[in-house]
């Protein structure tokens, strides 16, 4: 029997080698790819452009979505949590959840040139987001499923009065009453506003 050349030789070992290492990757890539269907998105509530909306889906029409006010805190690295009750070391944080209650899929405007939040506290108002420096305000509508609800990023509030100066501590404002203070918030997007919901400073 005739001896092999050994280029040939190199050449098949080459190639089972490349065959083998094809075999290894889809065994090991195939349960992985599967195993990152279920890992959340960070950004709860994605950006979508309205060129990225299909031409036949329409603006919501009115008395379909509803709107949720949400208060509580953020970790780093962690889901926000909601809380009806703040430590004095606790910045509350704010956000929404906003719902397309209606059948069919459509668009909304959930920019925060039509986003504010209000707290009260009987007759007073604390906090207006109208109140503050609104230039950067901007228009965004996002695709709003039938019954998926989107949540909005928090946004953290540091107990202080608004004005048009600023809404931080930063800007020098007054802090509002703790001590075991009652208050309540309101969130309105895009004409739609939420229910009250209650919550107190320690």
């Amino acid at each position: 029997m005739a001896q092999l050349d050994p280029v040939i030789i190199k050449r098949r070992r080459i190639g089972a080698l490349a065959v083998l290492a094809l075999l290894i990757t889809l065994i090991w890539g195939i349960p992985q790819l599967f195993a990152n269907q279920g890992q959340v998105v960070e950004n709860p509530l994605p950006v979508e452009s309205e060129e990225a909306i299909p031409a036949e889906i329409t603006d919501c029409a009115p008395g379909v979505v509803s709107l949720k006010a949400m208060i509580g805190k953020v970790d780093a690295g962690a889901e926000p949590e909601t809380l009806n009750s703040f430590a004095s070391d606790t910045t509350p944080h704010l956000w929404y959840e906003v719902t397309n209650t209606g059948l069919v899929d459509c668009r909304f405007n959930v920019g925060t040139r039509v986003t504010f939040f209000t707290i009260t506290s009987g007759e007073q108002t604390f906090y207006s987001s109208r109140d503050c420096n609104r230039a950067d305000a901007t228009d965004m509508t996002v695709l709003l499923q039938s019954n998926t609800p989107l949540t909005s990023e928090p946004a953290a509030w540091d107990k202080v009065y608004s004005s048009s100066e600023g809404c931080s501590a930063a800007a020098g404002l007054p802090e509002v009453p703790t001590g075991g203070a009652t208050y309540r918030l309101k969130a309105e997007v895009n004409g739609v506003i939420s229910e009250d919901i209650r919550f107190i400073l320690n």
